[in-house]
């Protein structure tokens, strides 16, 4: 993969990030790097010769002597001696090679990373069959030592797996997914053999962690056939009425035609950490 179409892929993302999400409104001083000056919110200084653009509240790092930069949430970079190769190098001119980091294969927590403070490294909890985030957003699980359980054996928090599955202890996995009708994201309840008593599958089985695709320790990004870009959408949770809460919470949509129509949502990213297999909870509420 080469660099300068990466270059345009961070410069068409932050020209949607300006059109769909205010800017932060916070005074601040330039700072210098080599020859230019910046904003320290909106780029970072490398080795005081290289600016690199923040994105989402998130740092991009350079990858050699191109100029380029990358996410370092979705590839790594190897960087080699240019050995004089090809017009106008120089014997010692670094290249640098991007390498698409790994998919995720170990369970993994969620936060999410936006432009302005709000929604900063802010963690996902689940709650309700919905994922969500802010300081309202509850996490709703339960426990019992019925059966030899040993409830200490879990660390409480949400957390998902590669495979669609919630990491939960109980018989019948709990699966997380992308509503298709509206875009949210969600998990399902845990019913005995996921099946409702019409004898269906419960709602959302089907579409267990389809469209997404998770890094690991990288980006949690939608990733459907027709999706022009990775980013999400976190959208102030409403109740009955249409009014919104007055509990600051937002839910978590993939950004549908539809969803991008909204006028209460603000762009993130979501990423994913590696955690161990005694993390998550025993049932999710």
């Amino acid at each position: 993969m080469v660099l300068k179409p990466l270059v345009s892929i961070l410069a068409a993302a932050s020209s949607t990030l300006l059109l769909l999400a205010p800017s932060p409104a916070v005074a601040e001083d330039r700072l210098t790097c080599g020859e230019a000056t910046y904003f320290p919110s909106e780029y970072t200084c490398h080795n005081n010769k290289t600016l690199c653009p923040t994105q989402y509240s998130l740092p991009t790092k350079p990858c050699g002597g191109s100029g380029g930069c990358y996410p370092p949430e979705q590839y790594t970079c190897e960087v080699t001696s240019g050995r004089g190769k090809g017009k106008g190098k120089k014997e010692d001119e670094e290249q640098g090679i991007l390498r698409t980091l790994p998919e995720a294969t170990s369970p993994f927590t969620l936060t999410v990373w936006g432009t302005r403070q709000t929604f900063r490294n802010q963690t996902v909890k689940a709650c309700g069959g919905y994922l969500a985030i802010g300081a309202n957003a509850r996490q709703c699980h339960a426990c019992t030592a019925v059966g030899g359980t040993d409830c200490g054996n879990y660390a409480n928090v949400t957390a998902l797996r590669p495979d669609g599955t919630m990491n939960s202890g109980v018989a019948n996995p709990q699966y997380w997914y992308v509503d298709p009708l509206q875009g949210v994201l969600r998990y399902t309840e845990p019913v005995a053999a996921n099946t409702t008593e019409e004898g269906n599958p419960v709602w959302g089985v089907e579409f267990a962690g389809k469209n997404v695709k998770v890094y690991e320790n990288g980006f949690f990004a939608w990733d459907r056939e027709d999706a022009t870009s990775h980013f999400w959408m976190a959208c102030l949770v409403t109740i009955n009425g249409g009014f919104v809460s007055t509990g600051r919470s937002w839910r978590l949509y993939a950004p549908t035609g539809m969803n991008l129509e909204r006028g209460d949502c603000e762009l993130v990213r979501i990423v994913a950490k590696a955690v161990d297999e005694n993390s998550g909870v025993y049932q999710y509420l």
